[in-house]
């Protein structure tokens, strides 16, 4: 699959209709949840690591920031991760209770016949979100719910503002509540973050309070 047919793909329209001026804000493509399925999508598909597809405005935009992160290959972190990394070395975080909210429809996510083989909910969810989610009568509304808590931690604290969805887990506990860990570098991490989820049978929430530093 080329790029031309991932975004006809995403869009619901045929690649022949992807010319340089399609824009990639209209119905299929705009969104958070979105770029994150077309980031997933050309990782996935063509072996290209491009966060910054979801920045591009036309489709003319995508295919020049997809060759330029395919020609890089392991690129150095941008700009605005390496002040935030200074800002985190200097300690010049805002100090404070910071939370983070986010709210997902169920069906703004893609249907999928086996998730654990799908490339969006693979690059999105760790294998145990997977499990659980799709062993649910209604599974897209899980993993939405578990999506927004990725977001909130997101939102709420810049550290990991850079981090791929799929390292970030929500974890239950044994007694029921939910806890947030970390698979980065270094290992498994427990975050001290709190995190609280909700749903209807369409609509999902999440809400993450950062700890006080």
């Amino acid at each position: 699959m080329n790029l031309r047919e991932i975004v006809g793909k995403l869009a619901g329209c045929p690649a022949s209709d992807v010319g340089p001026d399609f824009r990639l804000d209209g119905p299929g493509l705009s969104g958070s949840m979105k770029k994150s399925i077309l980031i997933a999508s050309v990782r996935r598909q063509l072996g290209v690591e491009c966060m910054r597809a979801a920045q591009a405005k036309t489709f003319a935009e995508l295919e020049s920031v997809v060759r330029a992160a395919a020609s890089a290959g392991a690129k150095e972190p941008s700009e605005s991760a390496r002040v935030l990394a200074g800002d985190l070395e200097r300690g010049e975080l805002p100090a404070g209770l910071r939370c983070g909210i986010d709210v997902e429809a169920a069906d703004a996510l893609p249907l999928a016949q086996d998730y654990a083989n799908h490339e969006f909910y693979r690059d999105a969810f760790t294998l145990d979100e997977i499990a659980y989610c799709a062993g649910q009568a209604n599974p897209r509304i899980h993993f939405a719910a578990r999506w927004c808590a990725k977001e909130s931690l997101k939102k709420c604290d810049p550290v990991f503002l850079t981090e791929r969805m799929g390292s970030i887990e929500v974890v239950r506990r044994e007694t029921g509540g939910l806890r947030l860990v970390h698979h980065g570098s270094s290992g498994r991490r427990d975050l001290e973050h709190a995190v609280s989820i909700a749903h209807t049978d369409s609509i999902a929430a999440a809400v993450v309070v950062a700890p006080v530093r």
